[in-house]
């Protein structure tokens, strides 16, 4: 019993710092898409950052063929020195995925305003299609409360029956909100 209201205890704890605003803030940095089956063709625009581009799906992305995993690095510095960081996504289904880690990007991604990506409701088999982003910045509302400042880079890996058919690059850069 004393374990229970000891979880219940770091529940609320945790859910009371995620609504509180964050102390950084990030932007875009690059994207490199390769791949043939998952292919985001993106650029980057103004001041800001602000992601506009496509992604096109070329076949319906079903739980037992599809599969990924992502590591991400960080970059304190800048120089190019990446640093493997503890924040992973490791190998599952396509739609695990997406349902698993998907709300990290739903403030930056919003379904019918900025996207057309089909990922509010958690389709599987993710279908086939090209789809828009449009004047996305990054929202950290869903981010750990804590992130590393600098250069933030995530590679994502795509698998069709266990074999690599494409991987994102993103790189982002994080550093202390101005008020």
């Amino acid at each position: 019993m004393q374990m229970i209201k000891f979880y219940v205890f770091l529940t609320l704890i945790a859910d009371s710092c995620m609504s509180f605003p964050k102390s950084y803030q990030a932007r875009f940095v690059s994207w490199n898409s390769k791949g043939s089956i998952v292919d985001f063709r993106v650029r980057f625009l103004g001041r800001e950052r602000r992601l506009n581009g496509s992604v096109i799906i070329s076949e319906d992305l079903d739980s037992k063929r599809f599969t990924m995993s992502a590591e991400t690095y960080s970059d304190v510095s800048g120089g190019g020195d990446y640093k493997l960081m503890p924040f992973s996504m490791p190998h599952q289904s396509i739609c695990q995925a997406a349902k698993n880690y998907g709300i990290y990007f739903r403030a930056t991604l919003k379904y019918g305003v900025n996207t057309d990506i089909p990922f509010e409701s958690n389709p599987c088999p993710i279908p086939k299609g090209n789809y828009y982003m449009k004047n996305a910045s990054i929202e950290t509302d869903d981010w750990p409360y804590i992130m590393p400042r600098g250069y933030f880079k995530g590679v994502a890996k795509f698998k069709k029956d266990n074999k690599v058919v494409g991987t994102q690059e993103v790189v982002i850069f994080i550093e202390d909100r101005t008020p």
